[in-house]
């Protein structure tokens, strides 16, 4: 017997001792309810568990992609536009690393990759960054910055160095600082 054909003995086997038990400590007359059939039961235990999960018996992919598509129309200039992530913390991400070349940009993941960048030809040291949007709110904790740093050695290879967090540190003010201007446009 499967689990779930012996969960549904056991309840109905439950119910009907406490009916009998009910039964016997009234002195009135009590209806007995009959328990619904195991398919009954079974329909009603799935319902509820999407229910816990979020789906209603309603929902279908059509529904799903058109209310997406209402959902993000419905909420512009709000922190749910259509992308997993904070949308000015994203933007300003965007703005402030433009100089750099994009190796990556994953708005559902949150995450920016920048390729190595120098300031000219024969500079002898260049940086990439990581940025990773963590949360959809506009708060400091939601956004953290990796700065990498690789300096020029006497025969012309790149080696890896340690960044000063004070960079690290300048980067993530500069997005979080355009980020709060943002918001303030589609406030006003």
């Amino acid at each position: 017997m499967s689990f779930n054909l012996k969960f549904n003995y056991l309840i109905l086997a439950t119910l009907f001792i406490n009916l009998l038990l009910l039964n016997g400590c009234s002195t009135d007359e009590v209806d007995v309810v009959r328990a619904p059939p195991n398919e009954d039961l079974i329909i009603q235990r799935e319902r509820e568990i999407r229910e816990n999960y979020g789906d209603s018996e309603d929902d279908t992919i059509i529904g799903d992609i058109f209310g997406n598509i209402t959902d993000s129309f419905s909420n512009k200039g709000t922190n749910n536009s259509g992308i997993a992530v904070n949308s000015f913390l994203w933007r300003a991400s965007l703005d402030t690393l433009s100089f750099m070349p994009l190796v990556s940009a994953d708005p559902f993941g949150g995450v920016i990759i920048t390729d190595w960048y120098s300031t000219s030809e024969k500079s002898k040291e260049k940086f990439k960054v990581v940025a990773y949007i963590l949360d959809k709110d506009l708060r400091v904790d939601s956004l953290k910055v990796s700065v990498f740093k690789k300096l020029k050695d006497e025969n012309g290879e790149w080696v890896d160095s340690k960044p000063n967090s004070i960079l690290k540190n300048k980067v993530e003010d500069a997005i979080l600082t355009k980020a709060r201007k943002y918001k303030i446009q589609t406030i006003q």
